[in-house]
């Protein structure tokens, strides 16, 4: 689809909305055979290499007008080099959607490791959302990427919504086991759903390249937001750890 895009980045189109239909349909997304095969360690050092030029480049500049050529521009190589590791832009987006998907699921896993305690807790939340942010073009592009790849919204399904709403669902009924949470189980699919939301959608409140030190205000923003989630099913023998934790983001 993108390899008849602009040869220089002085050749970006203008921004505009998306219209579905008006792009062409995108490759099949990867079977899980050749997703096991792209694990850590098994990528060539140009693969990983061109996966994080793009990510920078779709993060600073949105992935709508960022073609493969811009990428190949900027790592110094041809396009040809580009191609023998990804057909083509569409094949960089689900890779990046990938390690995404990992990476959100890692601190979770993390969470659930040391979920006896509030202080932990709450630093999950800042590295997860500090992964969302290293990440901030795909919350920002998924509609539209769904709109031209059903594939893609259906693995964003099946991992995203299934995968990682699970393993927060089990985090926070570990939590209640532990007297933490006082929550139903009708109230924790609630929890989970209204926790990813604000999770995910805190990276749309923020301009596109802010600071690092803008970044710092901003996630302590967001792990107080989700932290207001939270707070009215704190358990009474809880509640002034979490009063103290929760003062700190304030």
């Amino acid at each position: 689809m993108d390899r008849a895009g602009a040869g220089g980045l002085s050749a970006r189109p203008a921004r505009s909305g998306l219209i579905c239909g008006s792009r062409l349909s995108l490759v099949p997304m990867f079977h899980q055979e050749e997703i096991v095969m792209r694990k850590s360690g098994t990528q060539s050092e140009t693969f990983n290499k061109i996966v994080e030029a793009s990510l920078q480049l779709f993060n600073q500049e949105g992935e709508r007008v960022i073609t493969t050529n811009h990428i190949a521009e900027r790592m110094n190589i041809s396009t040809g080099k580009l191609y023998y590791h990804f057909r083509n832009k569409e094949e960089i987006i689900n890779e990046l959607y990938h390690r995404y998907v990992k990476g959100m699921a890692e601190q979770l896993s993390a969470a659930l490791n040391h979920n006896n305690s509030i202080e932990a807790m709450v630093m999950a939340m800042e590295k997860t959302l500090r992964h969302i942010w290293s990440f901030r073009f795909l919350p920002k592009s998924l509609p539209s990427l769904f709109c031209v790849n059903p594939q893609l919204e259906e693995e964003h399904q099946q991992l995203s919504r299934g995968q990682l709403n699970s393993k927060l669902g089990q985090l926070f009924a570990s939590l209640r086991e532990q007297g933490m949470l006082l929550v139903d189980d009708q109230q924790l699919v609630h929890l989970v759903q209204h926790f990813q939301m604000v999770q995910t959608g805190w990276v749309n409140t923020i301009k596109q390249n802010a600071s690092a030190a803008e970044l710092d205000k901003l996630i302590q923003s967001g792990c107080r937001s989700l932290m207001f989630l939270l707070a009215p099913y704190v358990s009474p023998r809880f509640q002034s750890p979490f009063e103290r934790v929760f003062s700190r983001y304030a």
